[in-house]
């Protein structure tokens, strides 16, 4: 089962989230996914699986950037809160966009969190290991999700 799944076109942001997640959970198993595509064809192969008897094994956090080749974010999380499996699966939204349209649209597909990604190296850090840190730690999931 994989814990963190990362959705980010851009290699070098993904490497050093990917990073982040490790240290920060040293126990996180994690995938990273391209583009939106391949983010729903994963997805999809999930919904595939033969669930045992605590349902999917879902992500405990999904970290999805917007502006993605194929298909953007935005479709993603679409597709995601249109599947009953994915419901209480938490997604954040991890950003360059200030957009106060994308920013809005996010959350009424229902995503959990947005957040920008910073420019400057050691904020991007310090909000990736607070995002991880939380979500992983902190936040409680409904049991079988």
């Amino acid at each position: 089962m994989v814990d963190v799944v990362l959705v980010d076109d851009n290699s070098n942001d993904a490497d050093l989230a990917l990073r982040v997640v490790r240290k920060t959970s040293s126990s996180a198993s994690t995938e990273l996914l391209e583009d939106g595509e391949r983010a729903i064809e994963y997805f999809k192969s999930l919904m595939n699986e033969q669930p045992g008897d605590s349902g999917l094994n879902l992500p405990k956090l999904l970290l999805l950037d917007l502006k993605l080749p194929k298909l953007d974010g935005l479709e993603v999380l679409k597709f995601l809160r249109s599947h009953k499996q994915f419901e209480s699966m938490p997604i954040v939204v991890l950003s360059s966009s200030r957009e106060i349209s994308d920013v809005k649209r996010a959350y009424e597909l229902g995503v959990n969190s947005f957040a920008v990604k910073p420019v400057q190296f050691d904020q991007y850090l310090t909000r990736i290991s607070a995002l991880v840190s939380y979500w992983m730690t902190i936040n409680e999931l409904p049991r079988g999700a």
